[in-house]
């Protein structure tokens, strides 16, 4: 698994994280899955913005996941496969 960034902001079904140092974005897509460090998908790559020094990702939070897990999981790293 491939370490995407930290969880910075929660809008509605909206994710706002920052990538992770290590990553490569010229591997990102949009629509690419994304996962918590148990595995669990919760939705797919929306959009890359920002600086390309630090670029930040937005991500579709799936149907699945309620908005009371999305709130415990601020600060939490996320991943792809």
């Amino acid at each position: 698994m491939k370490r995407l960034g930290r969880i910075l902001h929660n809008i509605d079904k909206l994710l706002i994280i920052r990538a992770d140092e290590t990553l490569d974005i010229n591997e990102l897509a949009s629509n690419s899955a994304v996962y918590t460090r148990k595995m669990k998908n919760i939705g797919k790559i929306k959009e890359i913005f920002g600086p390309v020094s630090s670029p930040y990702i937005s991500i579709r939070v799936s149907n699945n996941v309620s908005g009371s897990e999305l709130m415990i999981m601020k600060n939490e790293r996320l991943y792809l496969k």
